[in-house]
């Protein structure tokens, strides 16, 4: 769609900011439903602590921030108790014979807690509610940016030209034509 009015860039900063907001509250809305959908929920608070701001430090800056609960990246990457940095990705846990011998293979309960809730007796496994979409999510923010930021500057571009043309064709007519006055 052309933009008419070549005196007004396409998208404002107003533009770009509301546009910053609604995508953040987007990728929360995408996470919490991710989370639902796999089954990341043990008493809900990974779900209810996930927030977003945006904060505009000028009128070309801005900041988008996600707060959540830092065992959410445990649960996307599928790690936690037992595994450990550095350790190569050899991870004994993993290994069904010693998980046979540690009794780690059939469900249990967990936590101190009457009633806690029990293991599946099965390893862990990624759980991607948060790397995946945002990561897509983000190649969508960056090529809108692009998109909003590039129609202002073509509109700014086109009104310069355009100036630049009028300036032009006006002191050539003078030039050819000359400025004196035309007998009657």
């Amino acid at each position: 769609m052309a933009n008419t009015d070549t005196n007004r860039p396409a998208a404002t900063d107003e533009d770009r900011r509301k546009y910053q907001e609604a995508w953040a509250e987007m990728m929360v809305n995408i996470w919490r439903e991710k989370i639902e959908r796999l089954h990341v929920i043990n008493t809900y608070s990974l779900h209810q602590q996930i927030r977003d701001n945006v904060i505009s430090a000028t009128d070309s800056v801005s900041t988008i921030q996600h707060k959540f609960l830092e065992y959410g990246i445990y649960q996307d990457m599928g790690v936690g108790k037992g595994y450990t940095k550095g350790n190569g990705g050899d991870l004994e846990i993993l290994n069904p014979v010693y998980r046979e011998e540690h009794g780690l293979n059939v469900p249990r309960k967990v936590g101190p807690k009457p009633g806690g809730y029990y293991t599946s007796g099965n390893p862990r496994k990624p759980r991607e509610w948060f790397s995946r979409p945002y990561f897509a999510s983000i190649m969508v923010l960056k090529e809108q940016m692009a998109y909003m930021y590039g129609e202002e500057f073509c509109g700014l571009l086109v009104d310069k030209i355009e100036e630049a043309n009028h300036k032009r064709s006006t002191t050539l007519k003078s030039r050819l034509y000359g400025t004196r006055n035309r007998r009657k």
